[in-house]
């Protein structure tokens, strides 16, 4: 979780960023893709979170990321050996499972490029 945090704190929760897509690896399997821009639209950096042995999860369709509000930024916690992420900034499963779009999973990784 110590990663994660950190990750949260460095992108400042990816306020303003954007979601650019979903993908399905495997039916418990899903890679997000989160890009920060500068004030020009241009990309910046690119994080891709995978998210492992999928519980639960709600996805909206690539074709809606971008308009997604992402001014309160994304959340990830983790409760109960699992990992929650959502749209908007929460502190706990509970703010995971009302989101518009979340997932909960037992593993994640996280690359950054």
């Amino acid at each position: 979780m110590e990663q994660v945090n950190s990750l949260l704190e460095k992108y400042n929760h990816f306020k303003d960023a954007q979601i650019r897509s979903i993908q399905p690896l495997s039916d418990s399997s899903k890679v997000v893709t989160l890009v920060v821009q500068d004030d020009d639209g241009e990309d910046l950096n690119t994080v891709s979170i995978e998210f492992k042995d999928i519980k639960e999860s709600k996805i909206l369709q690539n074709s809606v990321l971008a308009f997604m509000d992402m001014g309160s930024g994304i959340s990830i916690v983790k409760e109960h050996d699992l990992y929650g992420f959502a749209l908007g900034s929460g502190t706990a499963m509970l703010h995971v499972h009302n989101a518009p779009l979340y997932i909960v999973a037992s593993d994640i990784n996280i690359e950054e490029k």
